[in-house]
């Protein structure tokens, strides 16, 4: 039996995302069992050229070769997933403008600085992707889910509720109606199991924007607990160049 070929592949980012999937132990060799990893660098020192069934991609590709490298692999892949927020939604490289970049470039590495980075982008800005694992990092349940989903030929769904219901679950004290503080749960798809809520921070949309989410009234309930820089340091920390969220700039 020829097993599906899959290749994970990392661009400009932390590598947090293959970190969790390190993490996976023993479900990363049952899922072995039914796979043939091919390539991936963080994890094995194997690399086989395309075409493969699946190709797993974190990070954002902020430089020509990635970019290449990016429509290469579409080419040659039959899915292409992107993994993590950097690579779904430009990630935390995003949150600098293009526009800003030469003077933060100049101001840390002198005038003399030639840099090859480009502006930071999503997968999608370049090429077609067929799946994105939101997160920052990503549920290694969730990663496990969605690949097993992909090798029994179903299309993944994301979750149709947001992170709100998820606190709920949790057993938290809502941030925005309870204690007048700013959070994005009410716009975020679920399945990160509301880990940042639960331990004392805000959410700030990392799991992507579910589908129907009201931004406009979201940013009308914001505007009663923070002010108008605060609201936009927290839309512009994952979804700086997320369409939901230039539309209603």
């Amino acid at each position: 039996m020829i097993k599906p070929k899959i290749a994970i592949y990392d661009f400009t980012d932390c590598e947090g995302c293959e970190v969790k999937l390190v993490s996976l132990r023993e479900k990363l060799l049952l899922l072995e069992n039914k796979v043939d990893i091919v390539n991936w660098r963080l994890g094995q020192e194997r690399f086989e050229p395309g075409p493969y069934d699946i190709t797993i991609i974190e990070g954002t590709p902020i430089t020509q070769h990635e970019i290449d490298l990016l429509k290469e692999l579409r080419e040659n892949s039959k899915v292409i997933v992107a993994l993590g927020a950097c690579a779904a939604l430009g990630g935390v490289p995003a949150i600098m403008p293009e526009k800003d970049r030469k003077m933060w470039y100049e101001k840390i590495y002198s005038s003399q600085y030639h840099p090859r980075g480009v502006d930071a982008l999503p997968l999608s800005a370049h090429v077609k992707v067929d799946f994105s694992i939101h997160g920052c990092p990503v549920d290694e349940d969730h990663v496990v889910k969605v690949l097993e989903e992909l090798l029994s030929g179903k299309t993944p769904s994301y979750r149709g509720y947001s992170t709100c219901f998820e606190c709920k679950q949790a057993g938290n004290k809502c941030r925005i109606a309870e204690e007048d503080k700013p959070c994005l749960g009410p716009i975020t798809q679920g399945g990160c199991k509301a880990v940042c809520v639960s331990g004392g921070s805000p959410c700030y949309g990392c799991f992507g924007v579910r589908e129907e989410a009201n931004i406009p009234a979201m940013i009308k309930t914001l505007e009663r607990v923070a002010d108008k820089e605060t609201i936009e340091r927290y839309l512009t920390m994952f979804h700086s160049r997320s369409r939901e969220f230039k539309s209603n700039q």
